[in-house]
């Protein structure tokens, strides 16, 4: 990638979600039957709201024989604009809108490690994600128009036609799972809605055999800050502009 200047953030923020995820094998037993107890006793106040979603009608043996389903959650525990999920072999952290900033939401994520390594069911990690989901608006659907990217069929530029692309980049060891789609409309719960490009970023970085918890937080910097990059090498100057950085 070509040296470029990256924002410490936007003031006009496209992101509608951040989501870190953390999946794993234990040999503790059935882990989502405990787990959103122990959460929800080690943080008073934080996680009000317990929900138990349409995987968990689901029969165990389908759960984790099928592996469309292993990593499904079944319990949501919510504290608004935090939201955590947690399945058998899954637990995630995601921040809405309006987001908090990178600091404090690896602030909660490291909390929340942090509990998840004390309760001792988590005896095997295999990765953690860090995905961040955003729309960037358009003047005219469907278009590409905001993104540094060249898509060609054959001698056919694909610019202002409906778009859904899935590529990965890897880098340094980790694995950038990169998906556009256009045109994408969202809502999400406080009412707003969106129009333009999804352009998500789930960065993935896979365990390879040694401190799983030592590297950690380390780690979850390198995750963010590549994924971060990426982010901006992947938009044009004149985007940037219009979603008013600061430097």
């Amino acid at each position: 990638m070509v040296n470029k200047m990256i924002p410490k953030r936007l003031r006009k923020e496209p992101l509608l979600e951040a989501i870190w995820e953390i999946r794993f094998n234990s040999d503790r037993g059935s882990v989502v039957e405990l787990l959103p107890g122990l959460i929800y006793q080690a943080f008073p106040g934080a996680y009000p709201k317990i929900e138990r979603l349409p995987a968990a009608n689901l029969p165990p043996a389908i759960l984790q024989q099928d592996l469309t389903l292993r990593y499904a959650p079944t319990v949501k525990l919510e504290g608004s604009p935090y939201v955590v999920q947690i399945g058998e072999h899954v637990v995630s952290l995601s921040c809405g809108r309006p987001y908090a900033g990178w600091e404090q939401f690896k602030s909660k994520i490291i909390e929340l490690s942090e509990k998840l390594k004390e309760t001792g069911l988590i005896t095997q990690p295999e990765r953690f994600s860090l995905k961040y989901i955003d729309i960037i608006p358009v003047v005219s659907q469907p278009s590409l128009e905001p993104l540094d990217i060249e898509l060609k069929l054959g001698s056919q530029t694909i610019y202002k036609d409906p778009v859904q692309l899935r590529t990965e980049v890897r880098e340094n060891g980790f694995v950038h799972i990169i998906q556009i789609a256009t045109p994408a409309h969202a809502s999400i719960p406080t009412g707003e809605h969106f129009d333009g490009v999804l352009f998500d970023i789930d960065t993935i970085y896979q365990e390879k055999g040694g401190d799983f918890w030592e590297d950690f937080s380390n780690n979850l910097d390198k995750a963010h800050d590549y994924s971060k990059r990426l982010f901006f090498h992947l938009l044009k100057e004149d985007t940037i502009k219009l979603l008013e950085p600061e430097y």
